[in-house]
């Protein structure tokens, strides 16, 4: 399960993370692409853009629970 602790600086304010347990296994970019990034330097994704329709919300919320290091949190601040 992500820790917010861990959550890596690159992410969009908001109630979804990474945190620095990913592996860099593309599942977040490959469900989700309007929503998940590549940072090049560490190798590791991050969430670009907080979900913004229904359908990005189920987009990232799959990619969460497809996550095979649950890297992928969702317990971050609340969006404004």
């Amino acid at each position: 399960m992500a820790t917010i602790e861990l959550r890596t600086a690159l992410n969009a304010a908001g109630k979804f993370y990474v945190d620095d347990s990913c592996i860099d296994c593309m599942v977040c970019k490959d469900m989700a692409p309007n929503n998940f990034a590549l940072d090049a330097a560490s190798e590791t994704y991050y969430v670009s853009r907080q979900p913004e329709t229904e359908q990005e919300l189920d987009d990232v919320t799959d990619a969460m629970d497809s996550c095979p290091c649950a890297a992928i949190g969702d317990d971050g601040p609340a969006p404004a």
